[in-house]
């Protein structure tokens, strides 16, 4: 019924949830009224959302579309006005103006929310591999090596006439065999050295930005988790300041929001990775002032203490620890096995094949052997009159090679016939771990997922004094 009640565009649906549970609105909103995906649809987010809609189909536009480039074709018209009817001019503030009417354009639908490109942060580093076909173990067998030599201008082909081979496949390993896919957000790209070897070793994709995240980004790590057909997990990392502890909340209420519109049997969890208090008080980073003008400074040392860390200063004061801490996390979503697995599962097959295959063409090595043998004296002969003797080579050699096409044939009608039993190609071993603390999972109701959210406001370092 909650899942219900709160869908695309609730602020409606928010307002009369908390009705019902006779509470406030933001009561059961995690970011600010302005920026929560779902208390989207007020009055003046629907006169702005209709007017930034009304740019989209003036100046025609489709997918790919940047927004600063609607900000300056805007500034170039005649006139250009709001939906409040004062001028938009090429300031901050309209710019600021322009960018909260696309958002709420496409919270709301007017627009399509995966039509716009984003400039502002660096492309991110796929590294994960994308959706991968699960092979299907089988065994075929190839065809019959050699036949018997023709005299064209020399001797074609040659007087070695074995069994083709039977091969098993579909055991091979590829990274996209890995139970999950599996991303690193990292709020900054200055990390890229340390983070981008680790990505490749470990298979996962690599998101970095300026600051906070954009729905494009959200949006586009939905539709890769929706091609992978896998779960998803992505770990957070950021600075330990007041903007760095609000963006995986940020990231993870957007991925809430979306994933029902692009995904919504997918399964994707989120949870903050680094930094945090406690990994800022084992390392003893040093701490450094947060700015004045910065509004979230009070919630933030509130909670935490005074001062803040950047992640670099991390790697600069205690190197390799980043990258450990990577890997640890992902180690339980990586089968480390299963390449091993494989492979052995592989030479199995192999050998269940061969096995199958010799017993049931044992009778056709021998005939075949026969003809090779018949085959040997004629070809001898004919070795230093192969222009001249070319038809009479041919003629000797067409009942061997009628008595060939017979064996050929029985090969094949063999190979239909044959049963091998292949051993079931292995399975990824999904992790045994909890993940009832991380920050976001889709699998959790509206209210549920609003608790989690709670929680983490909650000032942890009183808790822990008391």
């Amino acid at each position: 019924m909650v899942a219900e009640a709160v869908s695309a565009t609730g602020y409606v649906r928010i307002k009369q949830l908390a009705k019902s549970m006779r509470c406030n609105a933001p009561d059961l909103l995690v970011l600010a009224r302005q920026n929560d995906p779902f208390y989207a649809g007020s009055p003046a987010q629907e006169s702005r959302a209709a007017w930034f809609a009304s740019l989209w189909e003036r100046f025609a536009y489709t997918t790919g579309v940047h927004l600063r480039r609607i900000h300056y074709q805007l500034v170039s018209q005649h006139d250009p006005q709001k939906d409040d009817g004062t001028p938009y001019e090429n300031t901050e503030g309209c710019w600021g103006y322009l960018s909260e009417a696309a958002k709420a354009a496409r919270y709301l639908g007017y627009v399509r929310a995966d039509a716009f490109i984003d400039r502002r942060n660096p492309e991110p580093h796929i590294l994960a591999p994308g959706f991968r076909q699960t092979p299907t173990p089988e065994w075929w067998v190839g065809e019959l090596a050699a036949g018997l030599p023709t005299v064209p201008v020399g001797l074609a082909g040659e007087l070695n006439l074995r069994l083709p081979h039977a091969y098993a496949d579909g055991y091979e390993y590829e990274p996209g065999d890995q139970p999950y896919h599996v991303e690193l957000w990292v709020e900054k790209s200055t990390m890229d050295d340390v983070l981008i070897p680790v990505c490749q070793e470990l298979g996962l994709n690599l998101v970095t930005s300026l600051g906070f995240q954009s729905i494009t980004s959200v949006i586009a790590l939905i539709q890769r988790v929706a091609a992978t057909e896998r779960p998803a997990r992505i770990f957070y990392i950021s600075d330990f300041d007041p903007a760095g502890d609000g963006m995986p909340t940020a990231v993870a209420r957007q991925l809430e929001y979306w994933l029902a519109e692009y995904a919504a049997d997918a399964d994707v969890a989120l949870t903050p990775l680094a930094l945090t208090r406690e990994q800022v008080e084992r390392y003893r980073l040093p701490r450094i002032p947060v700015k004045d003008s910065d509004r979230r400074k009070a919630n933030f040392e509130e909670r935490y203490g005074e001062g803040a860390v950047e992640l670099d200063a991390l790697e600069a004061l205690q190197p390799g620890v980043l990258a450990q801490l990577v890997s640890e996390a992902v180690a339980p979503y990586r089968d480390g096995t299963l390449a091993r697995r494989l492979g052995e599962a592989s030479r199995q097959a192999q050998q269940a094949v061969d096995d199958a295959w010799e017993q049931v063409t044992a009778q056709y090595q021998d005939e075949l052997d026969a003809i090779e043998q018949g085959a040997e004296p004629i070809v001898d002969r004919y070795q230093s009159r192969l222009h001249q003797l070319r038809d009479e080579m041919a003629a000797e050699l067409a009942p061997l090679e009628e008595r060939l096409d017979g064996v050929r044939q029985a090969i094949q009608i063999t190979a239909l016939t044959m049963t091998a039993e292949l051993p079931a190609r292995p399975r990824p071993e999904s992790p045994d771990v909890d993940e009832g603390d991380w920050l976001f999972r889709s699998d959790r109701e509206y209210l549920d997922q609003l608790a989690v959210y709670k929680r983490r406001k909650q000032c942890e370092w009183q808790e822990e004094s008391a």
